[in-house]
């Protein structure tokens, strides 16, 4: 005579079996999760730095269209020069306020002057040229000058990944580092346009 306990195991077919698929799903999952999370976070980081790339690339932009709008008197040497490069300084570091690890110096909130990112500039008048500022000799005011002179602004950016997956393995190197540096630079040419002539 067969048991009830029995008997309803019995009517089961394949129960045992069904048991282990689940047992072994659950474990193929918790092997595949740790993959997948990885996968997640370097699509978040790679968007993130696409994002911080373009962002400083349009702030070196806003600060070298200022620099060569209006012409080359805006590079006259003395107060008029540091004038034009505090005002390029200071839209560079607007622009980028919004950049996820941007840094001005302790006890400053006014955008100003900023340390993440890094400002510099270069006059140049002719294409592979020295820095420096615009002389009246170099004619950067002719608007049939065959070369016009041009102000390059570079920013240099340091970025901080969510999740950096680095390893130090017996003194190499592997996966991505914490940190990530890169430059953008933006270059125009000079203008003059004469606002006192009007249209």
């Amino acid at each position: 005579m067969t048991s009830p306990a029995r008997a309803s195991r019995a009517s089961v077919p394949g129960g045992g079996a069904k048991a282990r698929e689940g047992g072994q799903s659950v474990v193929e999952f918790a092997l595949i999760l740790p993959l997948m999370v990885i996968i997640m976070f370097a699509i978040v980081d790679f968007a993130r730095i696409y994002t911080a790339m373009m962002s400083v690339e349009s702030a070196a932009r806003e600060a070298a269209d200022y620099g060569t709008t209006l012409g080359a008197g805006r590079w006259q040497v003395g107060p008029v020069m540091d004038g034009t490069v505090d005002e390029m300084r200071r839209r560079a570091c607007v622009a980028s306020s919004d950049l996820p690890d941007y840094a001005e110096p302790s006890g400053t909130l006014n955008h100003a002057t900023c340390t993440n990112p890094t400002f510099s500039y270069c006059v140049t008048a002719s294409p592979g040229g020295s820095c420096g500022p615009v002389n009246a000799a170099d004619l950067c005011d002719d608007p049939l000058r065959s070369e016009p002179c041009t102000v390059t602004v570079t920013l240099g950016y340091d970025f901080h990944l969510i999740n950096p997956f680095h390893l130090d393995f017996f003194g190499v190197q592997l996966g991505v580092p914490a940190q990530i540096a890169f430059q953008r630079d933006s270059t125009f040419a000079i203008t003059d346009i004469d606002l006192s002539t009007g249209p």
